[in-house]
């Protein structure tokens, strides 16, 4: 079979599979990114039904596979050998093995950066995960076990590959062939602006004696003297400041980012800066925080501190669902172990000498708190 006579049987049996439909140059282009052109060998096999039809085919007819489209055969020890090395993955129930088989000979697992029978079998694992998360999270965005779950399955967890990294970005053709949004768009892009995409509180947040607000130009000066100190910056990660290096600071906290990071001043009802509070949003799902705390010289035993994190703990807890929150402290640092634990906050972690700080190697504790925990001390 001559290679022209060969291309168009091989378009002729993808088009019968994903249909007519056009392919724009931004569709070409990422195609030529990602993939590369099927070569005649590679086109015998398909029509024989031994490999996976192209992923795509350009505007110009060239029919494109993945870099790795032979690898599966290689892995089996032959293309003689592909279809039982494949169909053993779902060894017990041959029936979903051979659907699983035809699915792959059609090309259509273009979603996947390796097209491989453990990645398939991981993606419907995740989706159905996901899927299942979506409709807890439905019914109640802060429940715990479905942000673990909506998180394992879009970002992963360790050793459990997630959505995220499972699938490559597709095409506006892809949604095309496959009449809807794609794979992730359905299962990343839509479940993390929905539910792992951190709403703010409407701020400020007031307490009896104090506002904790985001921070504004005018800040900087307030810090510029704690953090010209060695002594008030000995026990914090940074190291000293200058007002020029204080002003990037809050011109930085002032940033929006991506809403996970939440730096507060604190001041008193007058206006008065007093410190600052953050809340770090992190862990599987955001389902936990980090907080932490500074006092400005001279302000401190006043109870700022215990006062303003009393606050961050409650719009952990409350507003962003939170079910952990922990503190992270140098282990000299009596002031801020003592205000954990008049918290609440649990020392879970006495870490000797494993975190590097300013030329040494110091000890630290960790703290935490259970949003369980939180309620029952709030009754």
């Amino acid at each position: 079979m001559g290679d022209d006579t060969l291309t168009q049987s091989v378009h002729d049996r993808y088009v019968a599979v994903n249909g007519d439909h056009p392919m724009t140059a931004e569709d070409d282009a990422y195609v030529r990114e990602l993939f590369l052109p099927a070569t005649p060998q590679a086109m015998e096999l398909m029509l024989a039904d031994r490999l996976p039809l192209p992923s795509y085919v350009l505007s110009d007819g060239t029919p494109m596979v993945p870099a790795d489209h032979g690898r599966p055969a290689e892995i089996a020890g032959g293309v003689e050998r592909l279809h039982d090395w494949f169909v053993a993955f779902w060894e017990g129930d041959p029936e979903s093995g051979e659907q699983e088989w035809a699915a792959y000979l059609s090309g259509q697992h273009v979603c996947l950066r390796e097209v491989l029978p453990t990645r398939i079998k991981q993606k419907a694992e995740r989706i159905a995960e996901a899927a299942a998360a979506v409709d807890l999270l439905r019914r109640d965005p802060h429940d715990p076990v479905a942000r673990g779950m909506l998180g394992e399955a879009v970002d992963g967890v360790l050793a459990v590959p997630g959505l995220d990294s499972l699938l490559r970005r597709m095409t506006a053709y892809d949604r095309l062939r496959f009449g809807g949004p794609t794979v992730r768009e359905q299962w990343v892009d839509a479940p993390r602006a929905e539910f792992l995409t951190p709403v703010p509180p409407t701020w400020p947040l007031r307490t009896e004696r104090l506002v904790l607000r985001p921070f504004e130009p005018g800040d900087a000066e307030a810090f510029a003297i704690g953090w010209a100190s060695e002594e008030w910056t000995s026990l914090l990660l940074s190291r000293p400041m200058n007002r020029a290096e204080v002003g990037e600071m809050v011109r930085r906290r002032m940033e929006p980012g991506d809403g996970t990071f939440i730096g507060l001043a604190v001041a008193t009802h007058d206006g008065t800066v007093v410190g600052d509070s953050m809340l770090h949003l992190q862990g599987t799902g955001l389902s936990e925080g980090e907080i932490g705390w500074t006092v400005l010289p001279g302000l401190g035993g006043r109870g700022y501190a215990t006062e303003a994190a009393r606050a961050v703990l409650r719009l952990g807890f409350e507003h962003f669902g939170l079910r952990r929150i922990v503190a992270n402290l140098d282990a000299r640092n009596d002031r801020s172990a003592a205000l954990c634990e008049r918290l609440g906050m649990r020392r879970e972690v006495d870490r000797v000498g494993d975190f590097w700080s300013k030329g040494t190697w110091t000890s630290s504790y960790e703290y935490a708190l259970l949003r369980e925990e939180w309620v029952a001390a709030q009754a």
